[in-house]
């Protein structure tokens, strides 16, 4: 049975300790101090986070996310408070409760597209599904599908833009939304605005400094993650679960695959070979020779893909003083640079790579990418110092 008395809100947040769920700290007025909870007794501001709705079913605690708006989140903690106050007494008094079976749930249907990316394999899809129909049931209080309206897309696009979003973000998550649309078959024709536009930027890239500071301050097993990013192009996933057998040592390539036995499967499915450096090869062999035994390339101390490598390339760049100083990460509790980052370590490799003269198909299936269009992102205007002398260079006659 749910209890309604148990009904509270929390914030569930990033904490120097790793995320937490704590309760909603309340000013003299009784609004919500956002951001501020008391942690080992210390009042401590931890900005990055959400709010969630906790209640209890059978004496376990389930947590409905709530968005990021103080506001709009006490307002929903009262609707469910209320919500199951009165399923507590219908069930006392001996009535079922139950829901109009020919109208799709939204909650439920945002579970079921998370585990359809899941079962196919897409796991980061799966998260993002998560995140983005978490988020916009959150911020609009829908429960069910013929209920969503054009303004409650108005109202995800304005919460995201508040929290910070960009606007390539914005698209991004409005895409989303529309295969979790398509997904509850749902006419979204008159309800989804056209797809927001943005500003295509050129990928970020690390230049020659940055890539020469965090290597030499990096232990092994933190340069090959570094490297194998950097030098090979693999995505975050594509590192944890890299296995010995996947490297062919007689003709320097390592192969990308799925692997069933860790539940992962690499994007769009299709697998690749891609060229190892020399001085790569080294490192690996030099691994290879500290740990023989081992089945993944960098695992955790117990033998498992590392999900934390992302973490561990921050907390480097943080304690050998490369941060950049100016982030948001940079300012927050945790200051973990929004600077570092394995994805940043990938788009350097394909930005090199056609630099260096390697033509956009090659460097599309180093890549790993479904379309040109995705590897042609990537074309960036050499530096100034290089067009420069190139321009130098040319007779003008």
């Amino acid at each position: 049975m749910i209890s309604a008395k148990k009904t509270a809100l929390v914030w569930y947040c990033k904490t120097a300790k790793g995320w937490r769920r704590l309760p909603v700290t309340l000013g003299a007025n009784n609004r919500i101090k956002h951001g501020y909870v008391t942690l080992d007794g210390v009042l401590t501001y931890c900005p990055e986070g959400r709010y969630e709705i906790r209640t209890y079913v059978d004496r376990k605690a389930v947590y409905k996310p709530a968005g990021t708006n103080a506001a709009d989140a006490m307002a929903a903690r009262d609707r469910e408070a209320n919500l199951v106050a009165a399923k507590g007494y219908a069930e006392a008094a001996g009535v079922k409760v139950e829901e109009d079976p020919g109208r799709v749930v939204l909650r439920k249907a945002a579970l079921r597209f998370e585990n359809d990316a899941k079962e196919r394999g897409a796991l980061e899809a799966a998260e993002v599904n998560r995140n983005v129909t978490d988020e916009f049931l959150a911020v609009t209080g829908r429960t069910y599908a013929d209920e969503v309206t054009r303004d409650d897309v108005f109202k995800f696009y304005r919460a995201l833009k508040n929290r910070g979003c960009g606007s390539r973000t914005v698209s991004n998550k409005h895409k989303r939304l529309r295969s979790f649309f398509r997904f509850c078959k749902l006419d979204y024709s008159e309800i989804l605005p056209p797809t927001p536009k943005y500003d295509a930027t050129v990928p970020n890239t690390y230049g020659a400094d940055d890539r020469g500071d965090i290597l030499k301050v990096a232990d092994l097993y933190m340069r090959l993650v570094i490297e194998l990013g950097m030098m090979c192009g693999l995505r975050d996933q594509e590192i944890q679960h890299l296995e010995w057998g996947d490297i062919r040592w007689d003709d320097s390539t390592l192969r990308v695959t799925s692997k069933p036995h860790w539940n992962f499967k690499i994007k769009d499915s299709e697998e690749r070979d891609i060229p190892i450096p020399s001085v790569l090869l080294a490192h690996l062999k030099e691994r290879k020779a500290e740990f023989p035994d081992g089945r993944l390339v960098v695992p955790t101390a117990a033998g498992k893909p590392n999900g934390k490598l992302l973490r561990s390339l921050k907390r480097l760049a943080k304690a050998k003083g490369l941060n950049c100083g100016l982030c948001k990460g940079c300012q927050s509790s945790l200051a973990e640079c929004q600077q570092w980052t394995l994805h940043k370590l990938r788009r350097t490799y394909g930005t090199t790579l056609l630099r260096s003269g390697l033509d956009l198909s090659t460097v599309q299936k180093f890549m790993g990418h479904s379309d040109l269009a995705s590897t042609m992102r990537y074309l960036q205007p050499a530096t100034s110092a290089a067009s420069q002398a190139a321009i130098n260079a040319i007779h003008w006659g």
